[in-house]
C-alpha cells in the first residue's frame, strides 16, 4: 500500500526545496484554513498559497503528505510568504511494526526551524486499552520533532483511538514531553457529544493546548447529540463566537484553524466567508489588534 521514496530523491528534495518559512512567532489567534477548503488535489500549490495570502489568512495547513508532494507545497508557501501552521500525520496504534509512513521523517527534517506543528492523529486500536502503545508512537514522533525544533499536537478525530480533546490530554499526560501538546477541534468535540460542556473541555486541555480548529455548525435534526453539519464560520446555529469567548477566557494565544471538511460549495467563496466572519468575531472579542488577556 505504501511506496517508499528512494533516499537519494529525498536527499535531493531537502537540498532544493528552498528555505523553510519560519515567519514571526504566531500572533494572537493567527488564523489559517485547512487545505480541505483550499482546492485540495485540484488547485496547484502556488494558487493555494496565493489565495489564502490574498484573502488575509495567516497561514495554511497541509494533509496527506509525502516528501515529493510536500516539497512543492513548501516552495510555493516560501514564495508567497505563507507560513505552514500545521502538517497532519496519521498514526496507527494497532500497527506497532510500522505505525506511520516512514517517509514522513523527511517532511519533519524539511521543516526544521519553522513554526509548523506536527498535527498527529492516533487511529484504531482497542479504545482506552492501548495507551502505552499510543504513548510510544507519540514519543517517537516527538523525538524526531525535537531534533527539528518542532512541536507536536495530538489531533482528536471522531472514531479514532484519540477521539476527543480529553483523550488527547490523557495520552499527552502519559507522554509528558515539553514539545507535545493537544488540540481542541470544535467539529470533533461536537461529534463526541460535547456541545454542552465545551468550557469544561477547554479548561481540561488548557495546560497543553497548542492548536485549535473551528467552523460553523448546526445539529442535524433527529440524528442525536453527535450528529452535526460542518459549515463555514459565520453559518449555522452553533454559537462559535461563544466558543471563542471561552477560548479567550482560558488565555489561549496560539493558532486557530478553520475546518472545511464536508462543507459544500465553491472553495474561494467558503474561504472568503470564513475570513470575513473571523475578522468580525475576533474584533468583537479581542478588539482591533488587542492581545488575548488570560
Amino acid at each position: 500500500m505504501r511506496r517508499f521514496l528512494p533516499s537519494i530523491v529525498t536527499f535531493c528534495l531537502s537540498l532544493t526545496c528552498g528555505p523553510v518559512i519560519a515567519g514571526e512567532a504566531p500572533r494572537e489567534w493567527s488564523f489559517f484554513p485547512f487545505d480541505n477548503g483550499v482546492g485540495r488535489g485540484v488547485w496547484p500549490p502556488a494558487v493555494q498559497a496565493e489565495t489564502v495570502r490574498s484573502l488575509g489568512y495567516e497561514g495554511i495547513h497541509y494533509n496527506y503528505l509525502d516528501p515529493s508532494d510536500f516539497a512543492a507545497k513548501l516552495t510555493a508557501c516560501n514564495s508567497a510568504k505563507v507560513p505552514i501552521r500545521a502538517v497532519y500525520l496519521y498514526t496507527f496504534v494497532d500497527k506497532p511494526a510500522e505505525p506511520y509512513d516512514p517517509r514522513f521523517k523527511e517532511v519533519i527534517r524539511m521543516l526544521k526551524g519553522s513554526e509548523t506543528i506536527i498535527w498527529l492523529t492516533l487511529r484504531d486500536g482497542k479504545r482506552g486499552k492501548q495507551d502505552a502503545d499510543a504513548a510510544k508512537i507519540v514519543r517517537e514522533i516527538a523525538a524526531l520533532a525535537a531534533e527539528a525544533d518542532l512541536k507536536v499536537s495530538l489531533y482528536p478525530h471522531a472514531g479514532f483511538y484519540v477521539a476527543s480533546a480529553e483523550d488527547a490530554v490523557r495520552i499527552a499526560d502519559l507522554v509528558d514531553l515539553p514539545n507535545v501538546g493537544v488540540s481542541v477541534n470544535l467539529c470533533h468535540e461536537l461529534f463526541a457529544g460535547n456541545s454542552g460542556r465545551l468550557g469544561e473541555v477547554l479548561k481540561a486541555a488548557a495546560p497543553r493546548l497548542n492548536l485549535v480548529s473551528i467552523n460553523g455548525a448546526s445539529p442535524i435534526p433527529g440524528k442525536g447529540p453527535t450528529a452535526w453539519e460542518t459549515l463555514p464560520l459565520g453559518s449555522g446555529s452553533f454559537d462559535t463566537a461563544n466558543f471563542l469567548r471561552q477560548l479567550r477566557d482560558i488565555g489561549y494565544r496560539g493558532p486557530v484553524g478553520h475546518q472545511f471538511y464536508a462543507v459544500a460549495g465553491d472553495d474561494r467563496e467558503k474561504l472568503s466567508k470564513g475570513i470575513t466572519a473571523w475578522k468580525r468575531i475576533k474584533a468583537e472579542l479581542l478588539g482591533s489588534g488587542a492581545a488575548v488577556e488570560p
